[in-house]
């Protein structure tokens, strides 16, 4: 059972939009040594529905290569269609992934609940691994609810996680209705309140570059010292609203641009052609970084 800091981590590219291998090694080894309890590889962040079948088998092969056994890796496999689900699946499981994830089948977000499960059935009895399901209703068009989420893993019984990308307000049903060897993660940051009641832990892209401070919120929190968790959640908070306050302005950019303050040289991110983002701009970040206390 997968708990603590998940990275959901980014997909860099080169000058020419294709995954920057060096990059994206570094970053990984970066993880590893801030002590994350694992990474989150081609979801929404990692740009996995924005890349072709071809560049998400690389770019899972050199996250799994890279590292190297040290971290447990969940390879998100969603798509539109069960076929190339499974294919991307079995590639996962065949490198050694820990486990898929899989988003509803999007696009057509008019399927119903059996076709949904059916989606899911068909990468469990393709691979043994454990299945996350992946709720991005933001982004799929389609919800996986509580009550839902339970008649999927009565039917579909290696489902051991979801990643609840937006909202709060259900997390808790989650965990009160799963069984025990299923682990509940957030896509926000606000653990503090979460984690004693059962919540696995979070998954949480504004705050991926700064692995240290999110392990320490976790370790906090694992240790009951609540008191520090506080100081330390009040932080985590703190760079999660700086991050979203600069997506709103520039867009997903603005993500490679606080790795770049980590000393990432991410010549791309995201995939597609965005807006430069501006030498003064530039500087109005990382003042409000350094403002913060946070680098």
């Amino acid at each position: 059972m997968l708990r603590g800091i998940l990275i959901p981590l980014i997909t860099p590219f080169d000058d020419n939009g294709r995954v920057d291998e060096p990059v994206m090694r570094s970053l990984i080894d970066f993880y590893v040594q801030s002590s994350v309890q694992g990474l989150f590889v081609l979801g929404s962040t990692g740009q996995g529905p924005a890349m072709s079948i071809p560049e998400r088998i690389r770019a899972a092969e050199i996250s799994l290569d890279q590292t190297r056994g040290r971290l447990p890796v969940v390879i998100h496999v969603g798509t539109t269609d069960a076929e190339t689900t499974v294919e991307l699946a079995r590639h996962a499981h065949q490198k050694g992934a820990s486990a898929v994830a899989v988003v509803p089948p999007y696009y057509y977000s008019d399927k119903s609940e059996y076709e949904i499960i059916c989606h899911y059935r068909a990468v469990a009895e393709a691979v043994p691994l454990p299945i996350f399901i992946y709720e991005n209703p933001k982004y799929s068009g389609i919800s996986i609810p509580p009550q839902f989420a339970l008649r999927m893993k009565e039917q579909v019984p290696t489902v051991q996680g979801i990643k609840v990308a937006y909202g709060m307000g259900a997390l808790l049903e989650y965990v009160r209705l799963f069984p025990s060897d299923v682990s509940v993660f957030t896509g926000n940051a606000d653990i503090f309140g979460l984690v004693p009641f059962g919540l696995a832990g979070m998954i949480n892209p504004p705050t991926s570059f700064l692995p240290e401070l999110c392990v320490e919120l976790w370790n906090t929190l694992e240790k009951k010292d609540y008191e520090k968790a506080v100081a330390v959640q009040n932080r985590v908070n703190t760079a999660w609203s700086l991050v979203g306050d600069a997506f709103r302005r520039y867009g997903r950019s603005a993500l490679g641009e606080f790795l770049r303050m980590r000393g990432f040289p991410v010549k791309r991110f995201p995939k597609w052609e965005t807006k430069q983002i501006s030498e003064a701009d530039r500087e109005v970040l990382r003042a409000e970084v350094k403002k913060a206390g946070l680098l």
